[in-house]
């Protein structure tokens, strides 16, 4: 199939320009150019997908046209273009995930240039006798050309890494395939044969990248094109029985004012409120009206655009759905019945006039409650109290954790305590825990905050590895800024050199 259409945008390029049938030219323009992909992998849309953004690029090459019809209203329009796509990537980390690998911020992006051949078939509406407004779509194929992509690595101390690589093509994993086709449309302008400027939206149909996992990767591009015609359009030029002395795209012939420029509704006459009915049969030439009035606007006292012969509530200002009158509120909450969800029952703007819901039926509703799945006290904002047996549990447990000295290894007999920690955490799923690091002011300041964050995010890893989601633990590392004792004592050095849990809802 894409070999045959290849051909066949070919074949009508290359009869265009060997027998001039209407015209060709040069142009190109601008576009975003963006990546539609589609996947299964866990998390993909809340930690990825966020962070990718469009690629400015362009398109440039040779635009042909071919009329199909005898007035030129339709068209046919092959092109032979150069064409970028790709897009970005832009990623910045936490400091505690820094500490481990050692970056802070990644920027990406991804190039693949084409040979694009579109054949769009478009209709063109004469708006004067030098303008047209354009609309139309068709398919395209693309033959890759070049692909590159390139990266910048920031790691935690602002250092800059920036490398290029060159994109493997091809039908198998990781490649990218050296044919893609889609569909175009366009919108715009073409100013008496000569330029022509359109808004373009075009989009893959297939995928133009084979990935290790199961998803879809298709282009989508949105920008605006500029073509310059080098050969004039036949249609063009203006025939003896077209012609239009007032320029009001009437040809004299049927205009019946060709000395004034008019409208094609009002032959030709000009029609100064634009109400159809001509400016010498206007008895209010300079107000809208109807016909049956001679050009007059029906009454409407209250200017709601309803007339008083059709207008129940021709003294207050309505709508036309309700035939003149106000639209009605029934349950009095501000909010029209149009845009009330809950038309019987006062509500909210927010809720488009349904009352605040209560998800946990506990009394507090969900625009104050903290824990609107779990049901709470209005004390602690909706969440429920968490058991001081349940408390005691974590304060002994943070206090029996232990590392190796100066490293972020934990010891052993520590695992115990880590371990009731993780069957907490899965009692309830929606509690969540903040994990602190903490040391004393031995070494330097900058020593304790890379150790205390590497504890904490050492703990946070074994947590995870016990079955509890990422998203519920925070990892952070305080060095000595937070002591609860004297760090001039043994003792007070000693208690400094902790672990400390938050749980909360």
């Amino acid at each position: 199939m894409k070999k045959t259409y290849l051909l066949l945008a070919f074949s009508l390029f290359s009869f265009n320009l060997i027998y001039a049938q209407v015209k060709w030219g040069i142009g190109g323009g601008a576009h975003n150019a963006s990546v539609i992909e589609t996947n299964s992998l866990q998390n993909w849309n809340q930690q990825y997908k966020g962070n990718f953004s469009p690629l400015g690029s362009f398109h440039a090459g040779f635009f042909s046209e071919i009329n199909l019809d005898k007035k030129g209203n339709w068209a046919v329009q092959p092109a032979l273009l150069y064409t970028s796509k790709g897009r970005k990537f832009s990623k910045t980390y936490d400091s505690a995930k820094s500490f481990l690998n050692d970056t802070s911020a990644i920027n990406a992006s991804w190039k693949t240039s084409y040979l694009e051949l579109p054949v769009n078939f478009i209709y063109r509406l004469p708006l004067t006798s030098k303008v047209r407004f354009i609309v139309g779509g068709g398919p395209y194929i693309a033959l890759q050309l070049t692909d590159k992509a390139a990266y910048e690595i920031i790691n935690a101390s602002g250092e800059r890494n920036i490398f290029t690589d060159k994109l493997a093509s091809g039908d198998a994993v990781n490649k990218y395939d050296k044919l893609n086709w889609g569909i175009n449309a366009l919108a715009g302008f073409d100013f008496n044969d000569r330029l022509m400027l359109t808004a373009n939206y075009s989009r893959s149909m297939s995928d133009f990248y084979t990935a290790q996992y199961p998803g879809s990767f298709r282009h989508e591009l949105w920008g605006g094109t500029a073509v310059i015609w080098l050969t004039p359009s036949k249609t063009a030029k203006i025939k003896a029985d077209q012609k239009d002395s007032d320029g009001d795209g009437v040809p004299d012939k049927l205009d019946k004012c060709p000395a004034e420029m008019g409208t094609a509704a009002t032959s030709g006459c000009p029609d100064t409120d634009g109400d159809s009915v001509p400016d010498n049969e206007d008895k209010c030439p300079g107000i809208a009206g109807i016909s049956k009035l001679l050009g007059c606007p029906a009454p409407d006292k209250d200017n709601d655009g309803i007339s008083d012969e059709a207008d129940k509530c021709p003294d207050v200002a309505g709508t036309a759905k309700y035939n003149g009158c106000p639209v009605p509120d029934t349950d009095a909450d501000g909010i029209n019945d149009d845009s009330d969800n809950c038309p019987a029952i006062a509500g909210t703007v927010k809720y488009n006039g349904c009352p605040a819901p209560d998800t946990d039926g506990d009394g507090i509703d969900d625009d104050a409650d903290k824990c609107p799945l779990k049901a709470g006290a209005k004390e602690n904002n909706g969440c429920p109290h968490i058991a001081k047996d349940m408390l005691d549990d974590i304060n002994k447990a943070a206090r029996s954790i232990l590392f190796d000295v100066n490293s972020d290894n934990i010891k052993l007999t520590s695992f115990t305590a880590l371990d009731k920690m993780a069957e907490i955490m899965r009692s309830d799923t929606e509690l969540k825990l903040d994990i602190e690091g903490h040391t004393d002011n031995t070494g330097s300041i900058r020593h304790n905050q890379v150790l205390s964050g590497r504890r904490a995010l050492a703990i946070k890893t074994y947590l995870v590895k016990k079955g509890i989601a990422p998203e519920r633990l925070t990892a952070s590392g305080f060095g000595s800024e937070h002591p609860i004792a004297d760090n001039n004592t043994e003792e007070g050095r000693s208690k400094n050199r902790r672990v400390a849990f938050k749980i909360k809802y």
